[in-house]
């Protein structure tokens, strides 16, 4: 279980360091769209690099951002429960996002094979939109396994920060 623990937590970072590559990437050219419009040349296309760098950003840094617990948490009521509660309660809704998240993953998938029949691109550039959605599925499924992962990990211990 500590070798799946340790997979599921490397596999996170990585797409989390890819998101923020990607927000890096995304800043520049913001930066530069901005600079280069002044000057009278704006860049073709910033938008739809922005567009999709967007997607990757936040699919991307879900899974890490639910490893390390670092939604917010507003929850007075369950502050309140006790822990055999609390455990419970914590249960039904990892198994809940466990299911959001594959049935997520999987219209993404319906969607990106969708994207790829009709051979929709992007106006400026002409890329294709079926790997953004393919990629989220693929982030969709990670979900699930943090999830999963977070299901066990408390009585286990299986913490790798």
């Amino acid at each position: 279980m500590k070798q799946f623990f340790k997979f599921v937590f490397m596999t996170d970072l990585s797409f989390h360091f890819i998101s923020g590559i990607v927000l890096a990437l995304m800043m520049l050219v913001t930066l530069a769209d901005v600079v280069a419009r002044n000057m009278g040349f704006p860049i073709v296309g910033s938008m739809e690099i922005i567009q999709f760098s967007g997607a990757v950003v936040i699919g991307f840094s879900i899974p890490y951002t639910s490893w390390k617990k670092s939604h917010i948490y507003v929850d007075m009521i369950v502050d309140k429960l006790s822990p055999k509660k609390k455990m419970i309660l914590n249960g039904i809704t990892r198994l809940m996002g466990m299911a959001l998240f594959i049935f997520i993953g999987i219209n993404f998938i319906i969607y990106g094979f969708d994207l790829m029949r009709t051979g929709e691109v992007s106006a400026s550039f002409r890329l294709p939109y079926y790997p953004i959605a393919f990629g989220l599925s693929l982030s969709c499924f990670l979900q699930t396994l943090t999830l999963f992962a977070e299901f066990f990990r408390p009585a286990k211990g299986g913490d790798n920060e």
